[in-house]
């Protein structure tokens, strides 16, 4: 039985209207080229910002919705988000 709807936002509307959340950034590893990490963009509720998921190096090649990752991403995901909580209303 579905709950009551009192018109608020939820995390899914929130990940249909952000698009970053859907990408997957990969980087070959130095030292081995047949190797990449994959970073991944995502919306965390409890701290109520974008963070990162990174992958160790492993063995394999990235699939072709897969971009290069850019050290400026990072950064612009760090510096371009509040430090507190706050909503998404």
């Amino acid at each position: 039985m579905a709950g009551h709807y009192f018109g608020e936002r939820s995390l899914s509307d929130f990940q249909q209207w952000s698009k970053f959340g859907k990408q997957l950034f990969y980087e070959r590893n130095p030292n081995n080229e047949h190797e990449i990490r994959v970073y991944r963009p995502f919306y965390n509720v409890f701290a109520g910002k974008y963070t990162l998921q990174i992958t160790p190096f492993h063995a394999a090649e990235p699939t072709a919705d897969m971009k290069p990752w850019h050290p400026s991403i990072g950064r612009a995901l760090t510096t371009m988000q509040p430090h507190g909580e706050r909503g998404f209303y």
